[in-house]
């Protein structure tokens, strides 16, 4: 727009009567050409020596021609980011022709761009008022009055539109939003009732209205509308979900699971909306670990991989349901299944190295973290897990080096630096440099000596040292903040082991298998020398044929499977 202007004012400026009379003096001679210099350089770019041209042209200029200059000056100046200036030339504009609409639009955006909504608003009511029949002016003076906060105005201007126009879908969209923000849900639910009234056969008004009454928790109104819109389509999946089972959530769930199944054998109802329907099962088998119903959930989940195969979301939901009811290892195999078709999904790499973690599969968990890295390059998490596997699998330099990278990732949390050089003595002590492990775990403390992990580590360091006493204080601290962690659990058995007290040790040896110790061998074996000292012979073989199964072959687990004792 800048670019064609000044040929505009080129006629503007100079086809006036004298022109017509060609009764032409010097100094307009003059003008005409300082003006097509001032072209030209704006042309070339120099928007600066264009505009000490123009400012000279401004001095000079009469009354007739002063607004279009002051209006060209204004625009230059805008562009080379002299606001205040590109301001006061405009505003010189707009007083000397008030009804150019382009000048008042043009200084209008400027006051937009500066915060000073207020002043913008008050040239868009006078817009307004020389075209009241343009609704884009209206709708951009309720834009700038929205943004100087006076929301009232701005619904009456909505609403005097409305009454010209008659009710439509993005006026009542607005009027909600307005009315939502005023926390005044009553008239936000009425401009979507109004709308759905005005166009009563266009289903998705109706469904705007129940998605609202749900989201303000009232079942019953939603009920209402859905039931309006299954009576005018039968086969409304939306609605028939929202309907299954009744409103009532508190109902059976088995059989509301059980209702959803003919929606959920539909491909041409979407993914999300299903997976919308899940959540809430999802969330409930995470906090209760309910088998029954994530295996009814399952159900559902396996419907859609085989309608949606190529979505992920199918297979993240029935990775959390089987992570959540204790079966990590299927778990697995549904988070791997889901980056196979989505790997930019940062959550589902977290759960999937957590799970390798918990099921004590330390190779697995090295290697995933090492592809983790090739699409998350610069999140700590992915070394701090990458180093728990090169630690578990002996690759004690790549494990020093991902906690350099995560310790660098960390920033100035001093829980994760903590947890981080924590980790640290935990290597340094497999390597056989104790001193050096010791000053790590010092240094952890003292970052985080509440965190769970960093006393889980010191306790297993202090085990190994023998510090029995120690290790039985830190590593019960790190339990009872995290009760259901494996192996937390896990080592406060085994310390309650080694000090003969086993019913203890079983107790806690039980929230570690359910937690994912029962897919380690040496936890597995641990179980079964529990087991035999409270004179449960049988279940201790048990546990240790379950070892061996797993690839535990030692003479030691043979000689107390083929003895029958420790």
């Amino acid at each position: 727009m800048i670019r064609t202007s000044l040929t505009f004012l080129l006629l503007l400026l100079f086809l006036s009567p004298a022109w017509a009379q060609e009764q032409i003096t010097e100094e307009e001679v003059n003008r005409e050409k300082l003006l097509i210099e001032a072209n030209r350089e704006k042309l070339l770019g120099n928007y600066d020596k264009a505009i000490t041209m123009l400012r000279e042209l401004f001095r000079q200029e009469n009354e007739d021609n002063k607004a279009a200059l002051a209006y060209e000056l204004g625009r230059l100046l805008h562009a080379e980011g002299q606001l205040e200036e590109a301001v006061r030339y405009l505003k010189t504009a707009v007083d000397e022709e008030p009804s150019n609409e382009w000048y008042l639009k043009f200084l209008a955006d400027v006051y937009q761009q500066e915060g000073r909504n207020q002043e913008g608003a008050d040239l868009y009511e006078k817009l307004v008022e020389q075209s009241p029949d343009n609704q884009y002016l209206a709708f951009r003076l309720a834009y700038f009055l929205v943004r100087a906060q006076e929301i009232d105005k701005a619904i009456n201007v909505y609403e005097d539109l409305e009454k010209e126009v008659g009710v439509n879908e993005e006026i009542a969209r607005r009027k909600h939003t307005l009315f939502l923000g005023l926390g005044d849900t009553k008239r936000a639910a009425r401009a979507l009732a109004d709308l759905m009234e005005a166009f009563p056969q266009v289903l998705e008004y109706k469904h705007l209205l129940a998605s609202f009454y749900e989201s303000q928790g009232d079942q019953e109104a939603a009920k209402e509308v859905y039931q309006q819109i299954i009576e005018q389509n039968p086969e409304d999946p939306k609605a028939q979900l929202a309907l299954a089972g009744g409103s009532n959530m508190r109902q059976d769930e088995l059989r509301y699971l059980a209702d959803l199944r003919p929606a959920f054998e539909r491909s041409d109802v979407a993914v999300d909306l299903k997976i919308s329907k899940l959540y809430p099962f999802i969330s409930q088998v995470a906090e209760t670990g309910d088998v029954v119903i994530a295996d009814a959930a399952l159900e559902l989940t396996s419907i859609m991989e085989e309608l949606h195969g190529s979505d992920p979301k199918p297979f993240s939901a029935a990775g959390d349901l089987l992570y959540h009811s204790g079966r990590k290892k299927e778990a697995i195999e549904k988070y791997r299944a889901t980056l196979e078709r989505d790997e930019n999904v940062f959550p589902v790499w977290e759960q999937l190295l957590a799970s390798l973690y918990e099921v004590g599969d330390a190779a697995g968990l090295y290697d995933t973290a090492n592809d983790a890295l090739d699409v998350f390059p610069n999140r700590s998490i992915i070394q701090y897990y990458l180093a728990i596997g090169a630690d578990a699998t002996e690759e004690y330099d790549d494990a020093l080096d991902a906690i350099s990278m995560a310790d660098m990732m960390s920033g100035r949390n001093p829980a994760l630096k903590g947890e981080i050089k924590a980790l640290e003595g935990q290597v340094l002590s497999h390597q056989g440099d104790r001193s050096g492990a010791q000053s790590a775990f010092d240094e952890a403390l003292d970052l985080a000596g509440d965190s769970p992990d960093v006393n889980y580590r010191y306790a297993a360091f202090l085990f190994e040292k023998g510090d029995v006493k120690d290790a039985r204080a830190a590593s019960r601290k790190a339990a009872e903040r995290v009760p259901t962690h494996p192996y937390y659990n896990e080592l406060v058995a085994r310390i309650a082991y080694q000090q003969g007290r086993y019913e203890d040790a079983e107790e806690s040896m039980a929230k570690a298998r359910v937690a994912g110790a029962k897919y380690w061998p040496a936890a597995l074996e641990l179980s079964g020398d529990i087991q035999y000292q409270l004179k449960n012979t049988d279940q201790a073989v048990e546990y240790w044929e379950a070892a061996k199964t797993l690839g535990e072959n030692s003479q030691r687990l043979l000689d107390k499977i083929a003895n029958r004792s420790l």
